[in-house]
């Protein structure tokens, strides 16, 4: 009795299926039926990826403002470095003696 029962109810499902197929794809009104359900799930599946691709690209963009600048670091002889130091350090008393004189000028006036 229970293949009975599941041929009927497989019977009912394909009459159904094949009816709906039949009423979609030969009547007019079918047709339009189907090409305005289509129409509205690509649009549906368009605006849902838009979304999800500005979703991504905000993510993204947050990433890229959260990493830390980077920078290669450049090795130097040691004797380079010591040459740099003096240097810098020779134009910063350079600068300090000018503007001590320039205080000096302006504090005589």
């Amino acid at each position: 009795m229970a293949k009975n029962g599941s041929f009927l109810l497989g019977a009912i499902v394909g009459g159904i299926a094949g009816a709906a197929a039949t009423l979609f794809l030969s009547s007019e009104r079918g047709k339009q039926l189907l090409q305005e359900f289509t129409e509205t799930n690509i649009k549906r599946w368009q605006q849902h990826e838009r979304e999800n691709v500005a979703h991504d690209i905000e993510q993204r963009k947050e990433q890229e403002e959260q990493k830390p600048f980077s920078s290669i670091p450049i090795p130097l002889p040691s004797s380079d470095v010591e040459q740099l130091l003096k240097e810098t350090e020779q134009a910063v008393n350079d600068v300090e003696k000018r503007l001590n004189k320039g205080i000096d000028a302006h504090g005589e006036n």
